[in-house]
């Protein structure tokens, strides 16, 4: 990367790496990990997406402007990234977690509609009292799970097209290690 004077470019740094989308899809990253800079012996499935920042603007416009403008600017990559088994095993489970809290809100809250519905009366208001706080609470827990996971791996990705076409996924906060074999694998 060139680099004038040593000036990086906005949301580039020494923690930072990008990589063809296609190597990213297929598996193709150096075999250190991207968190702690040790061997790899997992792969985490990861899934990265980047839309313009101008696209959330057009809903001043219209809703089908900016629908139109997501469905033509939006890019996407789900590839694998290199991770020690005990960082791998933990997003995993946080993730399972997640998702099972989040189905757990929407079954609170379902419950909720059809007590109040069946059942009449005082009872009937504190049924969906409850189940309600519950379905609330079990939305709160997926959203923490969620955050936690994010946490864990503490590497966020985009991706971006350049002017030829070619889909590129920019990781940032990766180990220097990994960076460097990374980089190695460019030369």
């Amino acid at each position: 990367m060139y680099s004038p004077h040593g000036a990086m470019p906005p949301g580039w740094g020494p923690n930072t790496v990008v990589v063809p989308a296609a190597d990213f899809e297929a598996g193709r990253l150096p075999g250190i990990c991207a968190v702690t800079g040790a061997p790899a012996t997992a792969n985490l499935k990861r899934r990265y997406a980047s839309t313009p920042q101008w696209v959330g603007c057009l809903f001043l416009i219209s809703w089908f402007a900016l629908i139109v403008a997501y469905l033509f600017t939006h890019q996407a990559s789900t590839g694998r990234l290199p991770v020690i088994s005990p960082i791998a095993e933990r997003v995993e489970r946080l993730r399972q977690n997640g998702a099972l809290a989040f189905f757990a809100g929407i079954v609170g809250c379902i419950l909720a509609v059809v007590s109040g519905a069946v059942i009449p009366g005082v009872a009937g208001t504190i049924a969906v009292t409850i189940l309600l706080v519950a379905g609330v609470a079990a939305f709160i827990a997926s959203v923490v799970a969620s955050v936690m996971e994010s946490q864990t791996l503490g590497i966020r990705g985009r991706v971006t097209k350049d002017g030829f076409g070619t889909r590129w996924v920019q990781l940032r906060g990766v180990h220097p290690a990994f960076a460097q074999a990374v980089a190695n694998t460019r030369r």
